[in-house]
């Protein structure tokens, strides 16, 4: 059965609750707002089992009006299916302090059965169950009241189908004996640390856009935590204050008055003012006098930049990289993190043994699969055309 009409009656919410309390799977998804904001402003909340499906009306409904459904997300007895986990995830931290758990996300799984990396819902849907989810309403105001009657449903086709595809990948995971590796990849999304990102490893990451000498990155650590500070205070998007690449630029340049502020093109124009670029300017004072060290990963990379024969040797690794990801059936993603292929390539294992302890390469590949990657990396076996077409290893 399905409630085409947003809930905003806590009595409807208990009674959902206790139907949900006794359910052994529940799909959900969310609908929010976050042009204009840091913080995600969940709107609707749409929740499934395999016989009833309901649109909660957040934005009209408190946190204690809806607990009792929050319990249901966090009950360890109940999975939670969930297509592409991390934005819902993030609405129910930001807006409830919760993250669903235990959790099974269909992309996930959907990557271990050679669907494709990062598939969307509706193509997912289309391959797994023949079902095509309605178009147009990717720029839908969910906070607009009253929905019309196509958007309602269009929000709870999201979900109505969401356990099929879920049994449906469970029984092609099983199979493959990767069900309990799709779940523990999912079980990432419910980690606060992945939605709670440190200033410091938001640095690491811009400081790998450029050299910086110690000072640079000094600043540039102080700028981020200004910005993070910032957006939190007047929830806005990062962008609206400084992109990441005023930052890096900031950190360089290392202003000292407020006119070098002003005329700085990037800098939100209320940042380059009065108070507010002073705070800024005490940033780069605070990082000029810092004992930061540029971390080591930071370092590291300008090792590890590639050579132009090196990035040639690298596009052939992707191409057998994918050919084992169509055979196997897993995205190649799993195989070789991004971050890894560069290492990989430089790798020179002597035996499959040295390419197994790596840690580069995913053991889920299963000895023939390593067999192929040690052969290829070691010149043993190459790439071919097969009748012309067909990209093989020979």
């Amino acid at each position: 059965m399905l409630s085409l009409h947003l809930i905003a009656d806590p009595n409807e919410i208990n009674a959902i609750a206790q139907k949900l309390a006794v359910a052994k799977l529940i799909a959900f998804d969310t609908e929010f707002i976050r042009e204009s904001t840091f913080y995600p402003k969940l709107e609707i909340l749409q929740i499934a089992t395999t016989e009833e499906a309901w649109l909660i009306d957040c934005a009209a409904l408190s946190k204690t009006e809806l607990q009792p459904v929050l319990d249901v997300f966090v009950d360890p007895s109940i999975l939670k299916i969930v297509h592409a986990a991390h934005g819902d995830q993030e609405c129910l931290l930001s807006a409830y302090d919760i993250l669903a758990t235990p959790l099974f996300d269909t992309a996930v799984g959907a990557s271990l059965c050679g669907l494709g990396d990062n598939i969307g819902l509706g193509n997912l849907m289309k391959s797994v169950l023949g079902i095509e989810l309605p178009k147009g309403y990717a720029r839908t105001n969910w906070s607009k009241r009253p929905l019309p009657k196509p958007v309602l449903e269009y929000a709870l086709l999201d979900v109505k189908h969401l356990i099929e595809v879920a049994q449906n990948l469970f029984a092609q995971l099983d199979k493959t004996e990767r069900r309990s590796w799709a779940l523990e990849l999912s079980s990432k999304f419910s980690d606060r640390r992945l939605y709670e990102i440190p200033p410091e490893d938001i640095a690491k990451r811009l400081a790998q856009s450029g050299k910086f000498n110690i000072r640079d990155y000094a600043v540039l650590l102080e700028l981020v935590k200004w910005r993070e500070e910032r957006v939190r205070e007047l929830n806005v998007p990062r962008r609206w204050l400084a992109e990441d690449g005023v930052l890096i630029d900031l950190a360089k340049i290392k202003p000292t008055t407020p006119e070098q502020l002003q005329g700085f093109r990037g800098l939100s124009k209320g940042e380059a003012k009065g108070n507010n670029a002073a705070k800024v300017l005490s940033a780069v004072e605070r990082g000029m006098n810092s004992e930061a060290e540029v971390p080591a990963e930071v370092k590291r990379k300008y090792v590890l930049q590639a050579s132009s024969e090196e990035n040639l040797g690298m596009d052939l690794l992707r191409v057998c990289l994918t050919m084992l990801s169509d055979e196997y059936r897993i995205a190649s993603k799993h195989i070789v993190a991004p971050q890894s292929l560069l290492p990989l390539f430089r790798l020179k294992p002597a035996s499959i043994k040295d390419l197994e302890e790596s840690g580069l390469v995913s053991a889920q590949l299963g000895d023939v699969g390593m067999q192929a990657l040690f052969s290829f990396l070691t010149g043993t076996t190459g790439l071919g055309l097969s009748n012309g077409k067909k990209v093989t290893l020979k």
